[in-house]
């Protein structure tokens, strides 16, 4: 693995390139710190330690998703109370695999889009609470990780991330682009509540943002029932806020 601390704006324009007009074609940042790797387990090993980094934010858009340790770590995440979004491309959401992993993140109650246009949803990209994104060829899959040759970058510059996080913005609010897409292996139980969402006692402080969700309480505020300040990440009062 290579670490680099140093003037980016080369390396950064290129992980921007692939933004659309609506965000940056185009970015520089005066300085970066910059990590990566060609190795299929460091790859693996990084993008985790990106998901794991992320405190109250974890938005991914990602091609192919089906390698198992990484699913665990996304859905890790929105078990301690990060709001955690997935873009995914259509015509990949369709394999068996790739279908399984999806309602295992869908059953954890993290909302799932695809692409409704002609083409393929393409990026691979991760981005923590809008300070570290990640970038580069790697798949988040078996094959990426043992066989391809790829590259995987994490990019721990807030402004690169912030335009990362732009443009996962202006897909997921894109309606005629992108689409809501429901992957459950639950389904309601016999009282007709979410699943989850009668095993809540009356006050109790919510274990996580997918339980307040499927129980309709989201978002959370202080002095309410159900508030968990280990769930509000930005200390302003108020947890699980809709994006």
């Amino acid at each position: 693995m290579n670490f680099i601390k140093a003037a980016l704006p080369a390396v950064l324009a290129l992980a921007l390139a692939s933004c659309s007009a609506e965000a940056a074609q185009r970015g520089q940042a005066d300085s970066a710190n910059a990590e990566w790797t060609f190795d299929g387990k460091e790859q693996q090993k990084l993008l985790i330690d990106v998901i794991g980094s992320a405190k109250s934010t974890l938005d991914i858009a990602i091609y192919s998703l089906t390698e198992p340790g990484i699913v665990a770590a996304i859905r890790d995440a929105e078990k301690r109370g990060v709001s955690v979004r997935i873009i995914t491309d259509r015509q990949q959401a369709g394999g068996k695999t790739q279908t399984e992993a999806l309602k295992l993140l869908g059953s954890a109650g993290i909302p799932i889009k695809i692409n409704k246009h002609s083409g393929l949803m393409h990026l691979k990209m991760t981005i923590a609470d809008s300070k570290v994104g990640t970038t580069g060829s790697f798949n988040y899959s078996k094959s990426a990780m043992n066989e391809n040759d790829e590259i995987l970058m994490a990019v721990r510059d807030e402004r690169a991330a912030r335009s990362f996080a732009q443009q996962f913005e202006s897909m997921w609010n894109d309606a005629k682009r992108f689409e809501p897409a429901d992957y459950r292996i639950a389904q309601p139980d016999p009282s007709g509540q979410p699943d989850g969402a009668s095993e809540q006692m009356d006050g109790a402080p919510f274990a996580s943002c997918a339980a307040a969700r499927a129980a309709g309480k989201a978002p959370l505020r202080k002095g309410e029932p159900g508030y968990n300040a280990k769930l509000d990440g930005d200390g302003d009062g108020v947890a699980c806020e809709s994006r």
